[in-house]
């Protein structure tokens, strides 16, 4: 494939634009990862402390519980007997509530603290509706884990692990629970969302997220449904859509909760300066861009558009259009120089070619004539020879036909107004000398079978009748016995270097002497070399005036018949128009 100076040029600057390009986006693309992957850690640390901070709070509640199960008083008052007196009792229970609210408000969350006694049907607890014992305060989940129930986390402790329905019966004396407020968690999630960023909630498995005051609930259904937050074992990050929003959601999970604290951050923001930078640079390659193809186009216009102009000149000289001129641009630069050169010179070429060219018309006019008057003598040399020997025999019948066919072949070609003729005429011709030959000999036959189509084409006079003078002289009279002659016709398309052409044969087929292949092949040389004595003048002159007019593979082709005799073809091409009608056939 070629390629122009335009195209070459184009592809230069896509060779030099897109690697550039490739480049930047690589590199922007590195630098937005490792943005991106500072911010994941970055957030992931602050959000890992914020959870450590929760859970050290969680925790500590926790240890108050252990505490207060081994506190002495409660020991105490857990295993106090029928003789313990009541003063007693009651200086033990007020000491364990004054411990209790000791213990509430050392811890900076609001939190509420129980102790129940199932064997002494007792409650000790923070909250004012708590004092009164009720079988129903035994049905308490496993303990040992937080859960959250009725809009607060609770924490169970017992004295006997062995927990069921009945705890009187499995020996546990003492039940520590504690309660805190969902809200001390928000308010640290506010206090985090403030001086942080983001918008951070906390997911328990199986209950509603816990949300910062502030939050976004479509944000966060979307994190909830896109997101697989149950059974997270490992912090996190996961990139998210949302709301036509790019997400950085952080995850940590809670240890004590058995929960996942989850912290959305926006990185649009964070990577709006980079987009800024990268749409400038864009712009920056676009508008080179088209300053490129500007250029481009400037030198298509000044300089692929004459060089093809005057290709396609050069094209039109080579295929013989000598009149081709390119238009001449009225800039003074080196093509307008260059394409009044070519017309300058195309106007020579023509000049000269045109004087050639008729010379050589001249030349071949004289040629045709030449090669026609001396088929003329020789058809007048047989007839004559024919009238005389006739009129030696008496034959005055012969003589008169002969004659008049005489004249009327005379008549013919002493024609001078066209050297052309058509098909039709010649067989008129030709029958009427086979008709002369029938006279002068009872032994032969004639058949003439030519194709309507071939009757009106146009062709050189005296064309057929001296192959088939040949054919009777050198054919039919040789041999023994009686002789036939056919005359046939066809014509087929043939392709001939990239053009139509329409293939024209006539036929001359006799049953008299067969030739040898060396024969035919010593008659074949003999037609294409200059006239000797060896071949007779008409089948020499017919051959080289088709040759001459035709061209290709036009003349004479020989071919022995296989039951005996010669074929002589008289081959002619023209070439092909739109208006001919296509035919084949031989008849």
């Amino acid at each position: 494939m070629k390629f122009t100076v335009f195209a070459k040029t184009v592809i230069l600057l896509i060779c030099l634009l897109v690697p550039i390009l490739l480049l930047y986006t690589y590199a922007n693309q590195a630098n937005v990862d490792m943005v991106v992957d500072e911010k994941q850690q970055s957030s992931l640390n602050q959000f890992n402390y914020f959870s450590s901070q929760v859970d050290k709070n969680i925790e500590q509640l926790s240890l108050y519980g252990l505490t207060l199960l081994r506190d002495p008083s409660i020991l105490h008052y857990r295993y106090m007997t029928e003789t313990t007196s009541q003063y007693e009792k009651n200086s033990i229970y007020l000491d364990i509530l004054d411990k209790l609210s000791l213990y509430q408000s050392t811890s900076r969350w609001k939190n509420d603290i129980t102790i129940l006694l199932p064997q002494a049907e007792l409650v000790l607890s923070t909250k004012a509706s708590r004092t009164v014992f009720n079988e129903n305060m035994l049905e308490y989940p496993q303990p040992g884990q937080w859960q959250l129930d009725e809009g607060g986390f609770t924490f169970f402790f017992t004295d006997n692990y062995e927990w069921n329905a009945k705890p009187a019966t499995t020996g546990v004396r003492t039940v520590m629970e504690i309660n805190f407020d969902p809200m001390n968690i928000v308010a640290m999630l506010d206090d985090f969302k403030e001086a942080q960023g983001g918008d951070p909630f906390l997911y328990v498995p199986g209950n509603d997220p816990l949300l910062n005051r502030s939050a976004d609930p479509d944000l966060v259904q979307a994190i909830m449904e896109n997101m697989p937050l149950n059974g997270l074992d490992s912090e996190g990050n996961h990139q998210l859509e949302a709301g036509g929003k790019q997400y950085l959601v952080s995850y940590v999970p809670s240890k004590q909760l058995h929960g996942v604290y989850v912290n959305p951050v926006v990185l649009d923001d964070l990577l709006t300066p980079m987009d800024k930078s990268r749409n400038m640079f864009v712009t920056s390659i676009l508008l080179l861009l088209a300053l490129s193809i500007g250029a481009a186009l400037l030198l298509y216009r000044k300089v692929q558009i004459p060089i093809y102009r005057l290709m396609q000149g050069l094209q039109q000289i080579r295929k013989g259009q000598l009149s081709t001129r390119i238009p001449v641009d009225h800039s003074r630069d080196e093509f307008a120089y260059l394409t009044q050169s070519f017309n300058h010179m195309a106007e020579q070429i023509q000049e000269l070619i045109e004087k050639v060219y008729e010379e050589r018309i001249r030349s071949r006019e004289a040629t045709l004539k030449h090669l026609q008057s001396q088929i003329n003598p020789h058809f007048l040399y047989n007839c004559l020879f024919y009238i005389k020997n006739m009129t030696q025999l008496g034959h005055s019948e012969a003589v008169i036909a002969m004659s008049l066919s005489l004249g009327d072949y005379y008549r013919y070609i002493t024609r001078d107004e066209n050297d052309m003729t058509t098909v039709e005429e010649e067989i008129r011709l030709l029958d009427n000398y086979l008709s002369i030959q029938q006279m002068r000999t009872n032994r032969l036959s004639y058949e003439i079978a030519v194709p309507q189509e071939l009757m009106q084409q146009q062709i050189p006079r005296l064309l057929i009748q001296p192959i088939v003078e040949n054919a009777v002289i050198h054919g039919i009279e040789p041999s023994e016995g009686s002789g036939h002659i056919v005359v046939t016709g066809m014509s087929a398309k043939e392709q001939i270097q990239g053009k139509s052409f329409n293939r024209y044969s006539l036929f001359v087929d006799n049953d008299g002497v067969t030739l040898t292949s060396e024969e035919i092949e010593e008659l074949e040389r003999e037609v294409n070399e200059p006239m000797g004595e060896e071949i007779g003048t008409g089948t020499w002159n017919v051959h080289q005036r088709l040759v001459t007019r035709y061209g290709h593979s036009s003349g004479l082709h020989f071919a022995a018949i296989p039951y005996g005799g010669l074929s002589v073809e008289i081959r002619w091409f023209e070439e092909e128009e739109q208006s001919h009608d296509e035919s084949n056939g031989r008849g």
